[in-house]
């Protein structure tokens, strides 16, 4: 919430640096401005808003007030973030506060005065629609009022008298019941009429309140402005807004057939500041504001020696307390190590991406998607079989980033041959940087993983001998109608002790050990035609001294 301020209490802020508590001149004249935003930076969080105004001043000095911004910030937060560039006169103190704005300035252009006319034209009709719906109903009462009437006649003494009262009243109540039906139906279809008049009212409402939001209190900026002569100022505005934000978004397109790969890029965007981004320059910035702008400190590491003794836990924590008491530095903790490590991949690689076209944001609707460039990459296609896992092969794409430029963090859009497969996650990519994306699994590459020995105590995960043998028979099946590239990945034990050997066969051997520096990872690669089946024996031995136990 925002403390409630009259257009005379507000915060002074000088923009010249040792004028703040120099007198005020008297202003000729106080001219009331509006400013509209032209330009936008989004960052993965937070915006760089600009705002641009031309205001035609006599000469003199004179004070512009603009009260643009919505009251969603803080006069406070405004002031310090606020750069303010004024071309054409002489910038004096300026001044922050809460101000309602008037609705010559809040509704200027063409758009915002045709959707508030719309308003206003649904809103007479309406009215209109329901006085039409009570003089119907007027004259439903005015049929009952009859046919009421006309039950208390009483006949006539003589039979002629008699028959004419009844002529007139069976006329008079046909023609009452045939008013009072009449009524009723025109009544339902007013009805009706007006529900459908409410509903266009809704819409033309919800469509104003994205151009002119209903909240009529503003950030008020008050610039005294003294000029030479008369003439046209440019002032612009420029602050920071931490309701807006971008992120990218990819759509992979996989075609088996031709073993091609395209890479849809486009973006995401969305602001909530309270006012709506018409026509403005869109800047998609890969830097993030939020991010601590300096190092950590480095401070001394003090360090002792003392007998050692048996501590207790609480007598371990006095101890503790009292290093620190006597001025040694405790260990620095470096707790920002995660978050740099979820941030690292748009640190240090900035990059901006301009969009071709004025760009139309609405406070608070719903995100907006940018498309960028679709680029057609050679991919590597191959299906990965981890037997360790699955009992079926992955099909893979391979490939090198040849867009000339980062592609930045985020989610994509996985199509195998017009198939939606889900979603998978895309780490920052440098320009020449290799990627992997898998789409899905193959159910026709059937993958088996057998054991076939192992000696006694192989049941537990701890085995008292002092020797274990293991073999396994990997195979991988080919049940498509076309040949693949296979890739096998798999595993041996690896010993981290002299006193625990690890001796190791396979048939055929690997191609790669270590796959991605992973010891103990093997990777076999050969191509698999329709109908046909690989087999892979793998085999280990482990032994250690006697007593000891393996784990």
């Amino acid at each position: 919430m925002f403390p409630k301020f009259s257009t005379r209490s507000i915060l002074t802020v000088t923009c010249l640096a040792g004028s703040a508590l120099a007198a005020l001149p008297a202003y000729a004249e106080r001219f009331e401005a509006r400013s509209l935003v032209t330009e936008a930076t989004l960052y993965p969080s937070g915006a760089m808003i600009t705002r641009d105004a031309t205001v035609s001043l006599p000469g003199g000095a004179h004070e512009i007030v603009f009260a643009d911004i919505p009251t969603r910030y803080s006069y406070e937060e405004i002031a310090r973030n606020m750069q303010i560039r004024v071309e054409g006169g002489e910038l004096g103190p300026v001044a922050y506060g809460i101000e309602e704005i008037s609705e010559a300035l809040l509704i200027r252009s063409e758009e915002e005065k045709a959707a508030w006319a719309r308003v206003e034209a649904l809103e007479d009709e309406i009215d209109d629609r329901r006085a039409e719906i009570a003089q119907i109903g007027f004259e439903a009462e005015a049929a009952d009022d009859t046919l009421a009437y006309l039950a208390r006649l009483k006949d006539g003494k003589d039979a002629e008298q008699s028959a004419a009262t009844a002529r007139m009243i069976r006329e008079e109540s046909l023609a009452a019941r045939i008013a009072q039906q009449d009524a009723e139906r025109r009544a339902e279809a007013a009805e009706e009429a007006l529900e459908d008049l409410e509903t266009e009212l809704a819409e033309a409402m919800k469509a104003l309140e994205l151009l002119v939001p209903s909240d009529d209190s503003r950030i008020s900026i008050t610039l005294p402005v003294t000029m030479e002569q008369s003439g046209e100022v440019q002032v612009r505005f420029t602050y920071m807004a931490d309701q807006a934000h971008w992120q990218p978004r990819y759509t992979a397109r996989l075609n088996t057939e031709d073993s091609t790969l395209s890479l849809t890029r486009s973006v995401v965007a969305m602001q909530d500041t309270g006012e709506p981004w018409t026509d403005v320059a869109l800047t998609l910035a890969t830097d993030d504001p939020t991010r601590r702008s300096v190092p950590h400190e480095v401070y001394p590491l003090i360090r002792r020696v003392y007998e050692p003794r048996p501590i207790e836990p609480l007598m371990r924590s006095m101890a503790s307390d009292e290093m620190e008491s006597d001025g040694y530095a405790a260990p620095v903790v470096e707790s920002p190590v995660m978050v740099k490590t979820m941030q690292a991949n748009l640190s240090g690689l900035s990059q901006t991406y301009s969009y071709p076209t004025p760009a139309t944001l609405y406070s608070g609707d719903d995100a907006v998607e940018f498309a960028l460039a679709t680029v057609d990459l050679s991919p590597e296609v191959f299906v990965r079989a981890v037997p360790l896992h699955e009992k079926t092969g992955y099909l893979m794409a391979s490939f090198t980033n040849e867009t000339g430029e980062m592609l930045v963090p985020g989610q994509v859009q996985l199509i195998r041959d017009g198939v939606s497969l889900g979603e998978a996650a895309l780490d920052t990519l440098v320009d020449g940087e290799e990627a992997e994306l898998a789409f899905g699994p193959m159910d026709g590459i059937s993958v088996e993983r057998v054991l076939l020995t192992r000696n006694e105590g192989d049941r537990g995960m701890i085995s008292k001998s002092n020797e274990t043998e293991t073999e396994w028979r990997i195979e991988v099946a080919n049940l498509t109608a076309r040949s693949w590239p296979i890739e096998v990945l798999d595993r041996v034990s690896v010993s981290e002790q002299d006193e625990l050997k690890v001796e190791w066969s396979a048939s055929p051997s690997p191609d790669v050990e270590g796959v991605e520096d992973k010891r103990g990872v093997l990777a076999w690669h050969f191509d698999l035609d329709a109908g046909e089946s690989q087999e892979i024996s793998l085999s280990e031995n482990l032994r250690w001294p006697e007593g000891k136990m393996l784990q």
